[in-house]
């Protein structure tokens, strides 16, 4: 019987014994495993702060600030007109003359006089169209001085503000920018379309903008200075919480550690940093899929 049991605790000692065997084995391969792991070759940004704009876009139609209509002094039928849009005239200066005269009678042409200096922007009547002191014949605008005319959605109106700056760019002239300002805002909505219009000065046309062109402009609304930013693809997120790759380099060795980040506004791909990294620090921005804290990188500056 003592016999029987002392082979039953030998049999257990020699199971235990290979169990633990059999988990340092599978340890020590872990380990190796672990440190036999590959580099991986990564892309790199050094942080430095920059600036940030965060802006809404919209579209709108050149208009001459000061314009005026040019109406003729007696109703009749228009028997010449002497400008065409485009041409520069001078205040007074006869554009246009209207025979008042009726069947069995003879009258002296009337002549039609531009009200302001300017540049003809429209001519509305046709040579022998009847007319009216009502009528205007022409309208004579001020083109050194433009403004843009665009509707706000609702849902922006609360981002507008007086003075505010906008890029103004046109098709006609992809490679020029123009520097607009917010001068004047409604004060009420179109109760039909839920908009709000608001006019933008543009502060120097380089005398090739013209009235009637569409334009597309870029409102700031926020504008920040020496933040901190990331691409947004240099971003992961972990259970909703972001957080990227730093590079640490010790004694030749590079690594990948894991750092939580807080974020902030978002821009044409770039996302501000507001907790969590430093100036001077290298960031993982290209490959940051393929690595896991801690592991052993090669970088490549981006």
């Amino acid at each position: 019987m003592r016999n029987k049991k002392f082979i039953t605790i030998l049999s257990g000692l020699i199971v235990s014994s290979l169990f633990l065997s059999g988990c340092k084995e599978k340890n020590d391969s872990s380990i190796e495993k672990t440190a036999e792991r590959p580099s991986v070759t990564v892309g790199v940004m050094e942080i430095k702060p920059s600036d940030m704009e965060d802006y809404i876009e919209f579209g709108g139609s050149v208009n001459a600030v000061d314009t005026v209509s040019v109406l003729p002094n007696v109703s009749g039928k228009v028997a010449a007109i002497l400008v065409e849009a485009g041409d520069k005239v001078q205040k007074n200066q006869i554009i246009a003359k209207i025979d008042p005269s009726k069947p069995g009678a003879e009258f002296a042409l009337s002549p039609v006089k531009a009200s302001a200096s300017g540049t003809v922007t429209a001519v509305f009547p046709s040579v022998g169209a009847y007319v009216t002191t009502s009528s205007a014949v022409a309208e004579v605008s001020s083109t050194d001085r433009l403004e843009i005319k665009i509707n706000v959605s609702e849902r922006f109106v609360s981002l507008i503000k007086m003075n505010q700056i906008a890029e103004v760019t046109f098709k006609s002239y992809p490679d020029e920018k123009f520097n607009g300002e917010v001068i004047k805002v409604s004060p009420i909505l179109d109760p039909v379309t839920r908009t709000l219009q608001v006019i933008l000065n543009i502060k120097d046309s380089k005398n090739i903008i013209k009235s009637g062109m569409f334009a597309h402009e870029k409102l700031t609304t926020e504008q920040k200075k020496d933040i901190l930013a990331l691409p947004n693809r240099s971003i992961l997120y972990n259970l909703g919480k972001p957080f990227v790759y730093q590079v640490v380099e010790k004694g030749g060795d590079a690594t990948a550690s894991k750092v939580e980040v807080e974020t902030g506004l978002s821009v044409d791909g770039m996302t501000e940093i507001k907790n969590g990294i430093s100036d001077g620090m290298k960031i993982i921005v290209k490959g940051q899929n393929l690595v896991s804290d801690g592991q052993k990188v090669k970088s490549i500056a981006e």
